[in-house]
């Protein structure tokens, strides 16, 4: 997308596009779902902490992980790969990426398969995921509340700060996008895009690092010299 984006003709292939748009819809996906059980690490953590290495031990977290990838792929990736789509319209794609709503609108014939499968997809990628976290979120709020010291509630919801900001980055832009517009895809829509598909990728080292010491004492040490600088 980077190469495409900065080079001079900004023309990619057929091929080259349907394979970005896959990968693109698999990793957002996969996101998505991961985001979910991320939620439910920090429920582990905040409401069973003596058990946290129990319940979320390394054959816990491979399992997961080995259920959602496979999963997901056949889940996102195989519907449209079984049914190739086929391109007749005009050749300029409104977007800066190979998104497969605006693929979409360029293809021809009866899209009515994949106007389903995008909205029953975002149902499993996006709706339920974040039903979930909000499910894990009031349990998580529960616990919090049941702690008797203010430094102990403000411990327990530090820790998710950070996956609250991703999460209402990517889940606010990106359901907005596949379930909120009545047309497929619209030219504004691609600057909605932009926040899950580069902002929020951008900043995600940014947001989980706020809570690391060494990283807050860089920041603290470069902020320094700047402020002596000027």
């Amino acid at each position: 997308m980077l190469i495409d984006i900065f080079s001079v003709r900004r023309t990619i292939s057929i091929a080259a596009c349907l394979v970005q748009m896959n990968i693109g819809t698999f990793l957002g996906s996969t996101e998505s779902l991961l985001l979910a059980v991320m939620a439910y690490d920090r429920y582990v953590a905040i409401s069973f902490p003596l058990y946290y290495n129990i319940i979320m031990n390394w054959r816990v977290c491979r399992a997961l992980i080995l259920i959602i990838w496979p999963g997901d792929f056949f889940l996102s990736v195989v519907p449209v790969i079984s049914r190739p789509l086929v391109f007749c319209k005009e050749n300029k794609l409104d977007h800066f990426a190979c998104e497969i709503l605006a693929v979409v609108e360029l293809a021809c014939g009866n899209l009515s398969f994949f106007k389903v499968t995008i909205f029953v997809v975002s149902l499993f990628t996006l709706v339920l995921p974040l039903l979930f976290i909000m499910v894990s979120y009031i349990l998580i709020i529960s616990s919090v509340l049941k702690i008797r010291s203010a430094h102990g509630r403000s411990k327990a919801f530090s820790t998710c700060a950070s996956h609250l900001t991703v999460v209402s980055m990517f889940y606010g832009t990106s359901i907005s996008m596949y379930l909120g517009q009545k047309n497929l895809f619209y030219s504004k829509m691609k600057y909605i895009s932009l926040v899950y598909g580069v902002i929020t990728p951008v900043l995600n080292p940014l947001i989980y690092s706020f809570r690391n010491k060494d990283v807050k004492e860089a920041f603290q040490k470069i902020f320094a010299k700047v402020v002596h600088y000027h």
